[in-house]
């Protein structure tokens, strides 16, 4: 199965310049996308290694129709659902206060940028320890008055993972919100400042309006990221509080366990490689579906897709009972009807409106009596896109007129804010890692009894100087991967039309992929004799760094001058050596880019150690400060080591991001091989 499905991937997408394209699409293959192949194909099979017995769909049709299934799925839409209107909700409030700054707006986007700098293992951890303190009784718990036990408390569980999701992804959608402001008309500016508008006037009537083109697309794409996202759930609440109805014969699902949580699960429990392949199935066709749907989004101007998207997500959702069932055909029936006024050039939106309007109802109407198996995955796919497709940018609401002083006191109260909840899982860290005591700064501002200790004992119990080491090794070996493997294939691309495609199956694949991919590649390394390596776990971490190296680099190869490799051919010289000594020497501003991103990237990943590393001599940083806390509620958690071990961590993140500073910033601006 391995050999034949790689020929035919390696014949259709590296046949074009295959000396250098080869080597990364059989990455590709053999990270992304096989693993789903050999899910499908073990499914049929009841595969305890190193029998295997013929099962026919037997596994299949007890994973597509597992009660436990289908609730996880309905979770994880809401989940996401509720990560996408925070991120945009507050990453446009940052975008417009930042951008309508007269002082300080780098100081306030350095700021903003903060979360980037703090991996995600250390972050999360210390937002539940914010959040959940002792048994509930945490700093935030006495700041709102009331007691958030993630263990037990469901809606705190559900929100504030979300928050803290939507924390960490609030960066990239503002840096995409500012781009877009940047594009706006200064004249455009100047004559709503004259015509007197006040500031909420100008951001509903200008800046959204503007801006909506780019960022009203990029809704979906954080919409299926956060329907991928694992570690913050397994980190904040391991797929908990549990759920009276998520106890099934086959899965057990709690108010969080979306379905990355609920594959992993299955890896932990089920000896049956075969259900793990059908489960990977199952969730990797409900993951083509919506990256079909976010593939659309490349096509602005050719809304048709969108518009049949809304009324097949119905007819396969609700079919499969992940839907709004047979109540789905009001909402179908409205948008059919759009879709063909669309292709008859007719007015069509308050036809999509109004399916919108009754998804919208359903789902409120739905969730309210049902709880969460009320949720309607159909309903929340086609509000997202129902929105996209109506709103056309013009909102008018009527005048207020309050005093520019309140406005300048709103701007700098919310800034404030949003200051403090950026540096509170910072001080969080610090203050553990200076106290004394193992105990949670619930109380007190201030270390309690400042020491150095921590460190100490970090580095002589802890063996946290390995760990480095550890994480050194693998982040250098997915650099020197990403780099031999995406530069030839990125040249490769901007030479010849036909290895164009390889961009898009990295595009594709990045969509795609997810915990249900990762399983049964974790399979395929057993087999592969790939697992607990320094190499494989590398390997993985520079194919996901595939797709942002190859669109930060094709662009910029892609402006070169063409003179300079025609002369280097006038005298002789051949592909390879052109590659290897004109062009890789001026695309150094924008390789140093990528590597500090494989860098970082590498370095503060958690979910592939996880699931790829079980050797503790071989555990990267991340697992090392996870194994100091331990799953939430469930161990003795070492929080003073914790937070030192977490204050060593951000400082060699950002040592190396301002290092490489200079970089970053020479490869985002140059143009054409030379600096500006």
């Amino acid at each position: 199965m391995f050999s034949v499905s790689l020929l035919i991937f390696s014949l259709t997408v590296a046949r074009a310049k295959p000396v250098y394209t080869l080597a990364l699409a059989i990455l590709l293959f053999l990270v992304n996308f096989f693993p789903f192949v050999w899910g499908v194909g073990i499914s049929f099979f009841d595969f305890f290694p190193p029998e295997m017995k013929f099962a026919g769909i037997k596994n299949l049709k007890m994973a597509f129709f597992d009660p436990g299934f289908i609730l996880s799925s309905k979770i994880t839409a809401l989940w996401a659902m509720t990560v996408m209107v925070i991120e945009i909700a507050v990453s446009y409030l940052l975008a417009i206060s930042i951008y309508s700054m007269k002082k300080f707006s780098s100081l306030f986007y350095t700021l903003v940028l903060l979360p980037w700098a703090i991996p995600s293992y250390i972050s999360v951890i210390s937002w539940t320890s914010l959040i959940e303190g002792y048994g509930g009784d945490s700093l935030l718990s006495r700041i709102f008055g009331m007691p958030f036990d993630l263990t037990t408390n469901i809606p705190a569980a559900f929100l504030w993972s979300a928050f803290v999701a939507a924390w960490l992804g609030i960066p990239m959608v503002t840096l995409v919100i500012l781009s877009s402001l940047q594009t706006i008309s200064p004249n455009l500016r100047d004559l709503v400042k004259m015509e007197g508008a006040n500031p909420l006037e100008t951001a509903l009537n200008v800046y959204i309006p503007q801006t909506f083109p780019v960022v009203f697309p990029y809704l979906f794409i954080i919409f299926l990221e956060s329907f991928k996202e694992f570690s913050t759930i397994f980190l904040m609440t391991g797929g908990g509080p549990a759920l009276v109805s998520g106890f099934g014969l086959k899965s057990i699902v709690g108010s969080t366990t979306t379905l990355g949580v609920l594959m992993y699960d299955k890896f932990s429990l089920t000896q049956n490689y075969g259900v793990l392949g059908a489960y990977s199935t199952a969730i990797g066709i409900v993951m083509v579906l919506l990256a079909f749907i976010g593939w659309n989004y490349r096509f602005s101007k050719k809304k048709r897709n969108l518009i049949l998207s809304l009324v097949l997500v119905h007819l396969l959702f609700d079919l499969w009972g992940m839907g709004s069932g047979i109540f789905g055909i009001f909402p179908a029936f409205f948008y059919f009807v759009a879709l063909v006024l669309y292709l008859k050039r007719r007015k069509f939106k308050k036809y999509i409106m109004a399916g919108g309007l009754i998804d919208l109802g359903y789902l409120i109407l739905s969730v309210s009596q049902n709880g969460f198996g009320g949720i309607s995955i159909s309903s929340i796919i086609s509000l997202i896109l129902s929105a996209t497709l109506v709103f056309e940018g013009r909102i008018y609401v009527s005048r207020l007129n309050p005093s520019k002083a309140f406005w300048k006191i709103l701007k700098i109260g919310w800034m404030g804010l949003w200051t403090v909840i950026i540096f509170l899982p910072v001080w969080n860290v610090f203050a553990m890692g200076f106290s004394r005591e193992n105990l949670l700064p619930i109380s007190s501002f201030l270390p309690d009894g400042f020491t150095f200790d921590n460190f100490v004992s970090l580095f002589q119990n802890y063996d946290f100087g390995q760990a480095i080491i550890n994480s050194i090794i693998i982040s250098v070996m997915a650099i020197l991967i990403a780099i031999l493997t995406i530069f030839p294939a990125t040249y490769a691309a901007v030479h010849n039309k036909s290895a164009l495609r390889l961009g898009i199956v990295i595009l594709v694949s990045s969509l795609f992929t997810g915990m249900h991919t990762l399983i049964p590649l974790a399979i395929t390394f057993r087999f592969l004799d790939l697992l607990n390596s320094y190499f494989g776990v590398a390997l993985i971490l520079s194919v996901h760094a595939a797709a942002i190296s190859y669109f930060l680099l094709y662009p910029f190869l892609i402006e070169l001058p063409k003179n300079i490799e025609e002369s280097a051919m006038i005298d002789g010289a051949n592909g390879f050596t052109r590659m290897l000594k004109i062009i890789f020497p001026l695309s150094l501003p924008v390789l140093w880019t990528i590597i500090i991103f494989v860098f970082i990237d590498s370095w503060s990943s958690f979910v592939i150690p996880l699931i790829f590393l079980n050797n503790q001599n071989l555990y990267p940083v991340s697992m090392t400060m996870y194994n100091l806390v331990g799953q939430y509620g469930l161990t003795y958690s070492k929080w003073n080591i914790f937070g030192a071990g977490s204050i060593v961590n951000i400082v060699i993140v950002v040592v190396v991001f301002l290092m490489a500073r200079k970089y970053i910033i020479s490869g985002i601006i140059s143009r054409n091989g030379v600096d500006d």
